[in-house]
């Protein structure tokens, strides 16, 4: 892969992962979950997301870091 178009893939990837986590991290903060909702574990799928999110900044970190690809 040529140099620009990693460092380009890198950014993208580390500004949709930071977003995603920092946008359903802060649901999760401002979600009024009952105890049913505890119950049902409603909270696992946006905290899924979040660390999807967090994994996709990592990638994005270790390919402009050179350590993929």
């Amino acid at each position: 892969m040529k140099p620009v178009w990693r460092v380009l893939l890198g950014i993208a990837l580390i500004l949709v992962g930071i977003l995603t986590a920092a946008f359903f991290g802060l649901l999760l903060l401002i979600a009024d979950c009952t105890q049913r909702c505890q119950a049902n574990h409603e909270q696992l799928v946006p905290l899924g997301v979040v660390l999807v999110g967090v994994a996709v900044t990592v990638l994005g970190v270790l390919l402009l870091a050179r350590r993929l690809g």
